[in-house]
């Protein structure tokens, strides 16, 4: 996720965080130190929010370490002001395992509130009145009932049912069950969206923004899921080599190239990024339109394609699963297209943004011909 930095690396998951939060510890800390006129009670009320934001990533790790032993990747989990949110290279195919997924952040938080609520009986707390972010002096006994109640509001929280969150999951994992994963998106997306909008009603009423935000967040969410998820379904069973645009109609450039030759064909032709191929029809570089629309525009002079091309960029091969593999590396890359590259190295084509767009009408096409 773009804006974010890695603070950290655990059971193989980078944790990111997004340079907002920061943002939000100075708007909390400013607010307290404003009602309470103390430095010390603004740092208790920073302190308390990043360890609700540990709680938060303890929950993350508690969806990503189960993943994991369903054998799906987790490159990273980011910290963001509304939450937390764990990266996965694929998604479930199972239901059940999407519900065992979305059932272990939960249980992570029900569990901390167990251990906390212990500790804070010991240390003769009772249960506190919640109500926000405490700013005033508090016991370590209220401090641990305080961390008690908060991970049981964020497991409570968690688990109604509005999809994209975590109780949502649980939904579409127990409906996909009887109606297939296309439909069940559907619903539980139609349900996540009636949340929202119910939290909208009730955040603008009780003077609540935040549960404002989280509503806009699970209304697009939820929209957004259902989409990915139809388009999952579109691409299901076609690799990358069915839809690819063929080495013959993908227009290469060498890097001997003058730079004048390759702003020709960019502005007469109809490709925007070319890969750049040796005399032995080894990939060696690319360079896109952007790039190189932009040296037209810089006062530096670029003589050849060399000068400019990029030698690190993604590849994928030709028999890539388009859903998984060569849509995800699309979007991760911010490429428009990306060369297809064969066992031997040799280019065999590029996948673009268009042809992904295109597979439901080769998938159409395969039904009505009977294949």
């Amino acid at each position: 996720m773009g804006s974010s930095f890695k603070i950290g690396r655990a059971f193989g998951i980078d944790v990111k965080v997004h340079w907002t939060f920061f943002l939000l510890l100075l708007v909390f800390g400013y607010f307290a130190y404003q009602r309470s006129g103390s430095l010390a009670s603004a740092l208790v009320t920073v302190g308390l929010i990043v360890a609700l934001f540990v709680f938060v990533l303890l929950h993350e790790f508690g969806h990503s370490l189960v993943a994991q032993r369903l054998g799906i990747e987790i490159p990273d989990i980011t910290l963001l002001p509304l939450g937390g949110l764990a990266r996965m290279k694929t998604l479930p195919e199972k239901p059940a395992d999407e519900v065992k997924i979305a059932i272990a952040g939960p249980l992570v938080n029900v569990a901390l509130a167990v251990i906390f609520f212990v500790l804070a009986y010991l240390f003769g707390a009772g249960l506190p009145n919640y109500r926000g972010v405490p700013s005033g002096p508090i016991s370590v006994g209220e401090i641990l009932a305080y961390f008690a109640l908060t991970n049981v509001v964020l497991a409570v929280f968690n688990m109604i049912p509005a999809f994209p969150m975590d109780g949502g999951r649980v939904l579409r994992g127990l409906l996909a069950t009887r109606m297939g994963t296309v439909r069940a998106t559907d619903v539980s997306a139609a349900v996540g969206q009636a949340f929202a909008f119910l939290f909208v009603v009730f955040g603008i009423t009780s003077g609540q923004f935040l549960l404002v935000l989280i509503a806009i967040f699970i209304f697009f969410g939820a929209g957004g899921e259902a989409q990915m998820m139809r388009q999952r379904e579109t691409m299901r069973g076609l690799s990358v080599s069915d839809v690819m645009g063929t080495r013959r109609r993908t227009e290469t450039v060498t890097p001997w190239h003058t730079f004048g030759q390759v702003l020709d064909s960019v502005i007469h032709g109809y490709q925007e990024d070319f890969p750049v191929v040796d005399e032995n029809g080894k990939l060696v570089g690319m360079i896109t339109r952007n790039e190189i629309l932009a040296a037209a525009h810089s006062p530096d002079r670029f003589s050849t394609v060399r000068d400019l091309m990029k030698t690190d960029f993604p590849t994928i091969s030709p028999g890539a699963d388009l859903f998984k593999d060569g849509q995800r590396l699309l979007q991760e890359s911010g490429l428009r297209a990306i060369p297809v590259v064969d066992e031997n190295g040799e280019l065999a084509g590029m996948l673009t943004i268009e042809d992904i767009g295109q597979a439901s009408l080769l998938r159409d096409f395969r039904q009505q011909s009977g294949f």
